[in-house]
């Protein structure tokens, strides 16, 4: 009787771990069951919105996903209301990501947001970008320095635009201003596609954008690109910033994050997508074409990245008095 028992267990144990393991090959093909939407905090024609369309047609076009994919522009309230809609309102929904960007970061910090960046799923960081900066093409501004000059000769001149403050983008101005010992006033825009028709109508005197944002217009003619962040291959006369004195360095990244509180199998199918994305010709199209620069990071390791960053953009706040007391 002993020996029947112990059969019996055996074949019980056999039997409950082959459902165990069919379960989790079950689990492990998670995939999208309805259409994915990529959010953006930011207005149509901003660096994380491209980044999210190209991400869109590459898809499509591949076929890399099951379902339809669309794009949201969340913007308002220096990003406050995407992050609560990413992370509150859809906690939990497998079939969202979200563009989180340098100034996502440290708007949450200088608002003292609850929606910080451990309110998200961390999928990856796909690449590193340069920033520059631009003037209208009929500005007389031919560098950094001669916009710098101006400031100083007439100050309260010589105007900023860009997205929300706080941004990679207002704390590059801030600092140019800090080096130069000038003041350059800052005006905010939902996005940097708004802040670019601003300058195009001379509202403004310069901007600092990524390349994505500006290239259109500065191919055409319309802008000048007369410094930046390093030296970029689709503009090698463009001097660095290091070379016309303003040693300023920004971490900038492209992170694409999920809504809290999805499986973990969905969250690796994505890191899984996006490791087939970056190997299409259209992908490395867009990258050179963007002088961007790969930074694959993922999973976990986006967390730990995203903490460094956020100490070192809390001490740039302070530094600069940005904090509030």
């Amino acid at each position: 009787m002993r020996y029947a028992t112990n059969v019996l267990g055996a074949s019980a144990f056999a039997v409950a771990a082959f459902v165990m393991s069919a379960a989790l090959a079950v689990a492990a093909e998670w995939q999208p069951s309805e259409p994915i939407t990529l959010v953006s905090q930011s207005s149509p024609g901003t660096g994380n919105d491209l980044l999210l369309r190209e991400l869109a047609k590459i898809w499509t076009k591949n076929s890399l996903v099951p379902v339809s994919v669309t794009n949201e522009n969340v913007t308002g309230a220096q990003g406050e209301n995407a992050r609560r809609y990413v992370s509150s309102e859809n906690s939990g929904n497998p079939h969202m990501l979200y563009a989180y960007t340098p100034g996502t970061i440290n708007q949450t910090i200088l608002s003292n947001s609850e929606f910080t960046w451990e309110k998200f799923t961390p999928i990856v960081n796909l690449v590193s970008d340069p920033s520059v900066v631009v003037v209208n093409a009929e500005s007389s501004f031919k560098s950094v320095a001669d916009l710098v000059a101006a400031a100083k000769e007439n100050p309260g001149s010589v105007i900023q635009g860009g997205g929300p403050y706080g941004g990679g983008g207002s704390i590059g101005g801030r600092m140019i201003a800090d080096v130069g010992g000038v003041e350059l006033p800052y005006t905010p825009f939902k996005g940097g596609g708004e802040a670019v028709t601003a300058l195009l109508g001379n509202h403004i005197q310069f901007i600092w954008e990524n390349p994505a944002e500006v290239r259109p217009y500065v191919e055409a003619g319309q802008l000048r690109v007369i410094g930046a962040t390093e030296k970029l291959a689709i503009w090698p006369d463009v001097p660095t910033l290091d070379e016309g004195g303003y040693n300023i360095a920004i971490g900038e990244f492209r992170i694409i994050v999920a809504p809290p509180g999805i499986p973990q199998e969905a969250q690796q199918y994505y890191i899984d997508l996006m490791k087939r994305t970056v190997e299409t010709a259209e992908w490395q199209e867009y990258v050179a074409k963007n002088a961007l620069v790969p930074d694959w990071i993922e999973g976990e390791d986006v967390l730990n990245y995203l903490r460094k960053l956020a100490v070192a953009y809390r001490e740039i706040d302070e530094k600069m008095g940005l904090l509030k007391q």
